[in-house]
């Protein structure tokens, strides 16, 4: 397959995947050049428990309007996500805030929803309440240039373990092997167009289960939003 850009590469791939994936019994959501403060992967593709979901945002749909979810909450959410309980004292620690900037990140975690606070306490609700990410895929198209796709792909290991790069399979068979050795060598998955309807996975990432991070958690509240927004 000849491409003109790579923003066509990934237009047929998500074309495919769509038709692939969609009759599965699964729930997952496509986002474009998501910016993750640390480059903008081509597509993040997103599962989640869409049963648990929806009850959270029939709670949330009977409010006026939520806070915007923002970066210092996603921050104080991975914080809390990790512990049983804390102290409020504890939490902007951690965040290294004034009290001004401390006060709004309370108020966003408490009108979404996201936390219980009593007294100088504050924890986490259940997180299968709140939390509906199952797994994050991460894909990187390139129509040439292979060494570099390799290493924008290895730069989102951070927040996901399986990242992927997507690129068309019209190479010698000495080049095909040398990207796969260098994709295995980096933890990251390798994909290949052999057809027009049809994608191979030659290599599979690592994987290692679904990461903690901040930006998990900004993912999970622009899926509530998205979600939000549909009512």
């Amino acid at each position: 397959m000849k491409y003109n850009s790579e923003g066509d590469l990934i237009n047929t791939f998500k074309e495919v995947y769509f038709k692939k994936n969609n009759n599965k019994r699964s729930d997952f959501i496509v986002f474009e050049e998501m910016n993750t403060n640390w480059g903008k992967p081509d597509l993040v593709i997103i599962y989640y428990d869409k049963a648990n979901l929806l009850k959270r945002v029939g709670i949330l749909s009977k409010y006026s309007s939520i806070p915007i979810f923002t970066n210092l909450a996603a921050y104080a959410m991975f914080y809390l996500a990790s512990l049983t309980k804390t102290t409020l004292n504890n939490l902007k620690d951690f965040l290294k805030v004034h009290t001004g900037q401390f006060n709004n990140v309370l108020d966003v975690l408490t009108k979404r929803g996201l936390v219980y606070i009593y007294n100088n306490t504050i924890r986490i609700r259940a997180k299968r309440k709140v939390f509906f990410i199952k797994r994050i895929e991460v894909y990187e198209a390139k129509i040439e240039n292979w060494k570099r796709a390799i290493y924008q792909a290895q730069r989102h290991l951070w927040f996901t373990s399986e990242s992927y790069i997507i690129t068309p399979a019209e190479m010698s068979s000495d080049i095909s092997k040398k990207i796969t050795f260098y994709c295995k060598k980096a933890g990251i998955g390798l994909v290949l167009q052999e057809s027009k309807d049809s994608f191979k996975t030659v290599s599979k990432p690592i994987g290692r289960g679904l990461l903690d991070s901040y930006i998990s958690w900004k993912f999970n509240e622009l899926l509530v939003d998205e979600v939000l927004n549909e009512k």
